[in-house]
This record gives structure tokens, C-alpha cells and sequence, in this order.
């Protein structure tokens, strides 16, 4: 079995398809569903990540994130991703580190729709 997409709600589908496209995400797919739009970025090598925007939803996008602790990412330069991510308008959260527990090297930021996102490689 493997991960197909991981799915997140975005409140400005136009700036999430901008800051994912400048960390090398691409478009795969689209449909409009009962009036939400779903994109699919993906990555060479990597499942994709879904955007779903609704226009008319009147509650915020999940603000304070309770129900998505973060997303991680593989990447084989975690330095230039992270630089890349705060660039494109994250907020950084994690500096680039050796996470020994995990045996990574990770760095986490701050989305501009407030996900946290965990960029890695194995040590």
C-alpha cells in the first residue's frame, strides 16, 4: 500500500498553488465537486499533495490547525528548501537541525494557510 495524496483546505487556492509551485510542485489534476475545487500539486517521485478551496465555506480553515499536527517532505537539501519555503513566505519554525531521536535532519515552517510542513533527509 502506499500514500496516494495527502488533502488540506486552503483559503486562497491562487497564493497555496504559488508557494507550493515555488518549492517544485506542479499541477497534476483538477475538479470542481459540488462547488470545491480540488488541485493536485505533485513532485516527481512523490505522491500529491491535494488543495481543496470552497468558496463559499464560511468558517475559517482549521485555525488552529488541531486536526494536522504537520506535513513532511524528503528532500535532499533541507538548507535550500527551508530557505526556499521562508522566500516563497513561510514563517520559519524549526531552523534547519539533527533531530537524533529520529535520525534526521529536519527543518519545519509555517505555510502561508498556517500548516506546518517538515522538510527532511535521513542521516
Amino acid at each position: 500500500m502506499d500514500l496516494a495524496h495527502t488533502a488540506i483546505c486552503v483559503s486562497d487556492l491562487d497564493r497555496a498553488m504559488e508557494f507550493y509551485g515555488t518549492l517544485g510542485f506542479e499541477e497534476t489534476n483538477r475538479f470542481t465537486l459540488d462547488g470545491v475545487e480540488n488541485v493536485y500539486l505533485g513532485r516527481e517521485g512523490d505522491g500529491d499533495l491535494q488543495l481543496r478551496y470552497d468558496p463559499d465555506r464560511t468558517t475559517p480553515v482549521a485555525p488552529n490547525r488541531a486536526d494536522v499536527d504537520h506535513i513532511a517532505f524528503t528532500v535532499d537539501d533541507v538548507e535550500k528548501t527551508f530557505e526556499t519555503a521562508i522566500d516563497a513566505g513561510a514563517a520559519p519554525v524549526l531552523e534547519p537541525t539533527e533531530v537524533d531521536a529520529a535520525d534526521a535532519f529536519a527543518a519545519f515552517v509555517e505555510d502561508p494557510e498556517g500548516y506546518t510542513l517538515e522538510f527532511y533527509r535521513w542521516l
